[in-house]
């Protein structure tokens, strides 16, 4: 694919999040819309933390942050990142509504906050060089840190005019490849991102399994110096959590599994217009369900050539 066509995608992305955000955003608050916003929060807590290894599920999550009560015989560490990691997600959310740009210091807090249980450096530069990445990235030397740090907050707030989930894709590239701090730098950049996903009116990053996959390889990508596939994987993430926030907003009365419409030709062509945003679906417990005006207003619509 060329790079007009990567951009091209990206931007199709972005137009479809911008909808969304807006529908969300227009409507009164509610006790729906703040009961989803709380849901998808917890599990970006819990997909986050999987990535930053603690083996916690969704339950599990929910258990320890709600009600501090932990269940299951985990590693004692496991929770730690959970605990640690729902705090730091909880002050990026609180600094969502802040104008300002992003700062180093509020680099070292997430960090703080989010390691402060396992360990000693919490809120600290690194002090030593570290070795070349899995992928063969090789961070800056540590006495280049807080240079490269302070150039970094810079390039996010060169980002704000980007479409968001390239901006959110570089955010979070830059940073691992940064690595200013001795551990943790991963769930930092992860925290980043959200953080500007809430300045920009849209929902945390929630990763799935699916997604969580996707993210390792395009994570490597981005390294590498092509950001979109990353972008891709926020994107979508980011217009799932949407569709959550609207369908809260828009309460659904008739859904019926996908399945239930057409042969199976057309129910395969629906699934495609459903993945590509044109065709309206709520997803339940693995499932997509949709209703007959959805599926009319797709198929009276223009089909692509």
């Amino acid at each position: 694919m060329s790079n007009k066509a990567k951009m091209d995608a990206i931007g199709q992305i972005a137009s479809r999040l911008t909808i969304l955000a807006a529908v969300v955003r227009e409507a009164p608050p509610s006790a729906a819309l703040r009961d989803a916003f709380a849901a998808l929060r917890l599990e970006e807590i819990a997909s986050s933390s999987r990535l930053a290894g603690a083996r916690l599920d969704l339950t599990e999550v929910r258990s320890l942050v709600e009600r501090g009560r932990a269940l299951g015989g985990h590693r004692f560490d496991d929770y730690l990142i959970v605990r640690d990691y729902a705090d730091a997600a909880g002050w990026a959310a609180q600094q969502g509504t802040r104008r300002g740009p992003v700062s180093t210091e509020d680099l070292r807090t997430l960090h703080r906050l989010a390691v402060r249980g396992i360990s000693d450096d919490a809120g600290a530069w690194r002090t030593k060089t570290v070795p070349p990445l899995s992928d063969g990235t090789v961070p800056p030397p540590h006495w280049l840190v807080p240079f490269e740090t302070e150039t970094y907050v810079g390039r996010l707030a060169l980002g704000s005019d980007e479409p968001a989930p390239l901006a959110l894709a570089r955010a979070v590239a830059r940073l691992v490849r940064l690595q200013p701090f001795p551990s943790g730098n991963g769930r930092v950049a992860r925290l980043v991102a959200n953080l500007l996903a809430y300045r920009r009116g849209l929902p945390p990053i929630v990763l799935d399994a699916r997604a969580r996959r996707a993210y390792a390889a395009a994570l490597r990508a981005a390294l590498a110096g092509d950001a979109t596939p990353l972008a891709r994987v926020i994107g979508t993430a980011l217009g799932r959590g949407l569709e959550r926030l609207r369908d809260a907003v828009e309460p659904v009365d008739e859904l019926r599994p996908l399945s239930d419409f057409g042969t199976k030709g057309g129910v395969d062509r629906l699934y495609k217009a459903a993945q590509r945003g044109r065709l309206r679906v709520v997803r339940r417990d693995g499932r997509l369900y949709t209703t007959v005006p959805w599926v009319a207003a797709y198929t009276a619509s223009p089909q692509p050539k």
